[in-house]
């Protein structure tokens, strides 16, 4: 009975109470599309470091990654990465050559990381290849020697184009400077430009033969089929291979990992900063309808009405209210979320200042599932925490003088 007439007594005054449903609904679904925004982003940045940089684990040889030295070589890379892909959980594994050194041409030079790669491995590893597009030549076609693959913002620092010649410097296994004429045959681009200035590839073969080591190997990457995977893969890999350095990604890039843990509770602040203003309005329409039906509360209570019932009939009030406006706020949220997911926002117009951070200015919103369910609680305790002052104000009605005003 107590539900029915807190619900009546909603839309006693419409007009009031769907303003206050509309600014829960509108603030809900702005706060979702919003966290939606930063928690699409932060996943693309991830899956595209990924993807294109550093796959889901590496194994390097102890002290590699303090100075990217080319000594430091993993025995027996092959053997281990066929171990490797036999288990499970692994989907694809490449054995890479990184080395760093200088890249020079004509007009200009600059520090990069040399990587030499196995075409055909490295393609079930990493999606560079993808983001060549089909002006920017090919990822090594044929079986030519010496070809180079590079990123866009290092071609246009150094001034080249598809079939020009680049020089790159570096120390071989013994320490000595070597250098070799590379034919640039592929230029890709992808949304990180430091990436794109200072990483090229190379083939695996040549690169080693120029290092005096053909079976050199300085890293070992890994995909698995779910990055969830990661937890039960890395520990398997340091129990079978205690000597090495086994890294899985958020070690690897921890300001990423730091970004990724600290993004689902900035989503929360954010949503619970905006339920919290919500409140205020809230509470002040509540202790509205409580000072307009003063006379009728004390009515009640005078024909027998009990304290505790007036408390929850004005407790119930205030949920249906909030929760009316929750619901569709999460709806239209949701169907906001799923149309954008699809069709994505282009902010090309920031090209240039998210891909300096490495973000790619496609953003394609996304939310996970169980934020709703705990958005669901969050409203309900908005609701229930806006409901104690007018509620409490009703209690304190005395009957006989309640029902004297007018």
């Amino acid at each position: 009975m107590i539900i029915k007439i807190a619900f009546k007594n909603v839309w006693r005054n419409k007009v009031r109470s769907l303003i206050v449903i509309l600014s829960v609904t509108l603030g809900l679904t702005g706060g979702i599309f919003a966290a939606a925004i930063i928690t699409g982003m932060v996943e693309q940045k991830v899956r595209m470091d990924i993807n294109n940089e550093i796959s889901h684990i590496q194994i390097h040889y102890p002290g590699f990654l303090k100075n990217f030295e080319p000594q430091y070589s993993i025995p027996g890379a092959d053997s281990i990465a066929g171990v490797i892909s036999k288990i499970p959980d692994v989907k694809a594994v490449c054995t890479r050559i990184r080395i760093t050194g200088m890249a020079a041409s004509p007009n200009s030079a600059a520090g990069v990381q040399i990587v030499g790669v196995d075409p055909l491995q490295e393609k079930k590893v990493s999606t560079l290849y993808t983001t060549i597009s089909d002006s920017g030549g090919g990822y090594f076609i044929g079986n030519k020697k010496n070809q180079l693959v590079l990123g866009r913002k290092l071609v246009d620092k150094l001034k080249v184009r598809l079939k020009s010649k680049v020089v790159l410097r570096f120390q071989n296994t013994d320490g000595d400077l070597t250098e070799a004429a590379f034919s640039v045959n592929g230029i890709y681009q992808t949304a990180n430009n430091v990436f794109d200035e200072t990483t090229v590839f190379v083939k695996k073969k040549d690169l080693g033969l120029l290092t005096g080591n053909e079976n050199s190997c300085q890293e070992i990457a890994i995909i698995l089929n779910d990055i969830d995977q990661i937890p039960i893969v890395e520990p398997s890999l340091k129990s079978r291979f205690p000597g090495f350095d086994i890294r899985n990604w958020i070690e690897l890039r921890p300001e990423m990992g730091l970004i990724t843990s600290t993004i689902a509770m900035e989503v929360y602040i954010i949503l619970g900063i905006i339920l919290f203003a919500l409140a205020f309005g809230i509470v002040n329409t509540m202790l509205m309808i409580v000072f307009e039906r003063t006379r009728e509360l004390g009515m009640l209570m005078a024909v027998g009405m009990s304290r505790a019932r007036v408390f929850r009939m004005i407790m119930l009030e205030t949920i249906f209210l909030t929760t009316i406006g929750g619901i569709i706020g999460m709806i239209l949220s949701a169907f906001l979320v799923s149309y954008f997911h699809r069709q994505g926002i282009d902010l090309s117009s920031m090209s240039k200042g998210l891909e300096a951070y490495g973000f790619d200015p496609n953003i394609y919103p996304f939310i996970k599932i169980k934020l709703y369910f705990h958005l669901t609680l969050m409203i309900i305790f908005t609701a229930i925490l806006s409901a104690i002052m007018p509620a409490r104000k009703a209690l304190k009605l005395k009957p006989v003088e309640a029902i004297r005003v007018e």
